[in-house]
């Protein structure tokens, strides 16, 4: 019987992720591959950083603009000094409702891809911050998996804010 569950977990189908660097407090946080669009640096327009926990800059990518939103303020941690130009992963929007098909996120070093399965993967206890779908341990490491639907949702209304105060203007 020990055998036949060895040989389930050595067929056990990986999932592929990307560990994106970000400067959270004792968090890591990865995402499906499969939302990534693309890993790119992106120009910050002149006189227009608002990265904070309900803000977003709007930023050009392949010729248009997407939000552009700091992981660590939506968390109410300090928003990363940044300059000018900026890394960031661009995700793919989830909700066909939403006018969002894309977005990016500040990063703070290189993303990499990796392959997770499910017994690499250890409960880290509750979690009650909304952002996170869940917060496991794997390798030893404290990570965050987001709420894809919550971030989406929150990145929507900053796009709208933004659009809005940028009309009055």
């Amino acid at each position: 019987m020990e055998e036949q569950s060895d040989q389930a977990a050595a067929t056990e189908v990986a999932m592929r992720v990307v560990r994106l660097p970000t400067q959270l407090t004792d968090l890591e946080l990865i995402v499906p591959y499969a939302l990534v669009a693309e890993i790119t640096d992106v120009s910050l327009p002149e006189g227009s950083i608002h990265l904070g926990r309900s803000e977003a800059s709007m930023v050009e990518w392949r010729g248009q603009e997407v939000p552009l939103v700091s992981v660590e303020a939506m968390n109410g941690e300090h928003v990363p000094t940044i300059g000018r130009r900026v890394r960031c992963v661009v995700l793919y929007g989830t909700d066909p409702e939403r006018a969002l098909p894309y977005y990016a996120v500040l990063l703070s070093g290189v993303p990499r891809s990796e392959q997770v399965r499910r017994a690499q993967i250890e409960s880290a206890g509750p979690q009650d911050n909304p952002l996170w779908r869940a917060v496991v341990r794997i390798g030893g490491r404290l990570t965050a998996i987001p709420d894809i639907r919550v971030v989406e949702e929150r990145v929507d209304r900053m796009r709208i804010r933004e659009a809005e105060s940028s009309q009055g203007t």
